[in-house]
């Protein structure tokens, strides 16, 4: 091979490796993101719960004759709320992995 060819042979390699090292890096970062996006999750979960034990805890209190009824509702309001925030989580994390993977294509 002359040395021209040998120099672009060599760049082809040099690219090659330097796109796995990208995409190893944006795989890496989308793991992060993923596992933050979770633990976000948990504690906002965590958070809705202990606030729907603290209205249910209320409302006892009260002995109002109308708390099975609220307690129902309190209940299906937090489950609402987790469904929200789970579809919601899940479309930002869906977002942050085409944002990797545009940042890995275009070389940032």
């Amino acid at each position: 091979m002359n040395g021209s060819m040998e120099n672009i042979v060599k760049r082809i390699i040099e690219l090659e490796h330097s796109a796995r090292n990208q995409i190893r890096l944006g795989e890496d970062e989308a793991q992060g993101i993923g596992q933050s996006a979770l633990e976000e999750c948990r504690k906002m979960e965590a958070s809705i719960m202990e606030m729907a034990e603290n209205k249910i805890q209320q409302i006892q209190a009260k002995g109002n004759r109308d708390k099975e009824d609220r307690i129902i509702r309190i209940y299906e309001d937090t489950a609402l709320k987790m469904r929200l925030m789970e579809e919601n989580a899940e479309q930002n994390r869906k977002k942050w992995e085409d944002e990797i993977f545009h940042r890995i294509i275009r070389g940032e």
